[in-house]
């Protein structure tokens, strides 16, 4: 799995309603549009919008059928991300410094005063 597919992931999964979706589609196995937005509380556009962000990142699979679409969560994309993961946050290596820190004795940044 590419660190892009994964960041597009899990930006997709970290919006609550979003996960709350993939949470219903994942109990009912597979669910209609129409079912899915009737247990939210959400316009129909905002429904779709939220569909569209986790369908563009491979979270959710869409089955057209006649007027219908189906949902079905991508579960191997799921397990890819889970297994994934561990391994882009192994532990730093020894004297490396984590990013945004400054080295131990070094000057402290100055904040630049916004021009007025």
């Amino acid at each position: 799995m590419t660190e892009t597919t994964l960041m597009k992931a899990l930006k997709a999964l970290a919006h609550p309603t979003r996960f709350r979706m993939v949470q219903e589609i994942a109990a009912g196995g597979e669910m209609s549009c129409g079912q899915l937005g009737a247990r939210f509380r959400l316009a129909q556009p905002t429904v779709s919008h939220h569909l569209k962000m986790l369908a563009d990142a491979g979270v959710v699979r869409v089955r057209q059928e006649a007027q219908h679409r189906w949902l079905t969560v991508d579960r191997a994309l799921i397990e890819g991300v889970l297994g994934t993961l561990p391994s882009l946050l192994a532990p730093a290596r020894p004297g490396r410094r984590p990013a945004g820190k400054p080295a131990e004795g070094a000057p402290a940044r100055r904040r630049r005063r916004p021009a007025s």
